[in-house]
């Protein structure tokens, strides 16, 4: 079912495609190329699909408005990876040049601006508590990248620490789209909670699958480099893990503290990670997340919907880019 959850909305996913492009438009010429080259790039639509299901998980018909706010999620998300991307210095995100390298880095965050401007403005006239949900998303995001630069090439991370960075980066925000699918249903506060707290658990497995890709993933796969992650000083769960290893965690320890990593030393690291057990402790508490996940929504009403949130949130961890 992972490789089919998609199925039952890959009519409202194009329509989220459709809605992207006719918002984002602009009069300046530049900008306009700049939003039409960053939305053709496509991507796994993860947080517009946790908006759409739940909707209808939850008994929801409501296919227009919660199309147009599935579209609000996605803008903001990739409004979040203009600026992460400028943030990482990255050079590759899905297979092309990033925005700042292409268009160059103050026309990049000009870009990520205008696009979180117009995502923000499809909420405009919506119900209070889905404004608040995305509000608290966003300032979540902001606040845990602050957290996360607190821990940049510490050789001292726990996993706590990490799962914290990662609830409130990715989490959070694939919560707030659950949450606003059932607040548009009518769900009761049973429901939306059981929904919501389903979609944070999808989006810990979700991440920490992120960084073991990071680590072991296919650059022509993932379509960005490989190691940025460990060059950057970022504490991913891999490294922390690896970093604990009683033979090569201190030859990691080492490298993850450098701040000028070269990239033979990223390459170093690399290499060592992959020796230890990291990987496969990886992809275990992400299986195990995502699976104790699914009994949260065990209280809906069976439908296809239904299934595909099960099938979502296998598939989060069986993917590979």
């Amino acid at each position: 079912m992972e490789k089919q959850w998609y199925v039952p909305i890959s009519e409202d996913l194009e329509k989220v495609d459709r809605n992207i492009a006719d918002v984002l438009r602009s009069d300046r010429p530049e900008l306009q190329e700049m939003c039409d080259y960053i939305t053709s790039s496509g991507g796994k639509k993860i947080r517009p699909a946790m908006c759409i299901l739940s909707h209808y998980a939850c008994g929801g018909n409501s296919r227009e408005e919660i199309r147009r706010l599935a579209s609000a999620f996605e803008m903001i998300h990739i409004a979040t990876l203009v600026h992460d991307d400028i943030n990482d210095r990255s050079e590759i995100r899905r297979g092309r040049r990033t925005v700042h390298e292409k268009y160059t880095v103050t026309k990049a965050v000009i870009l990520g601006d205008f696009i979180f401007a117009m995502g923000f403005k499809l909420f405009s006239s919506t119900d209070r508590r889905i404004v608040d949900a995305v509000v608290d998303a966003s300032t979540a995001m902001a606040e845990s990248e602050f957290i996360q630069k607190e821990f940049e090439h510490r050789p001292v991370v726990t996993e706590n620490d990490y799962m914290r960075i990662i609830r409130g980066k990715t989490a959070m925000p694939i919560y707030a789209c659950a949450r606003t699918g059932a607040y548009l249903a009518g769900a009761d506060d049973e429901t939306s909670d059981a929904v919501s707290k389903f979609a944070l658990e999808v989006g810990l497995a979700f991440q920490v699958v992120d960084d073991v890709l990071d680590i072991i993933g296919d650059h022509r796969t993932t379509g960005k480099k490989i190691g940025i992650d460990i060059k950057e000083g970022k504490p991913t769960l891999p490294i922390i893990y690896a970093m604990a290893d009683p033979e090569k965690g201190s030859k990691i320890k080492e490298l993850f503290g450098k701040t000028d990593m070269t990239d033979d030393d990223m390459q170093k690291a690399l290499d060592l990670i992959k020796g230890t057990d990291a990987v496969d402790r990886c992809f275990t508490k992400a299986r195990s997340i995502a699976e104790g996940a699914i009994p949260r929504i065990s209280s809906l009403k069976d439908s296809v919907h239904k299934d595909s949130l099960a099938g979502l949130a296998r598939y989060v961890v069986s993917r590979d880019k």
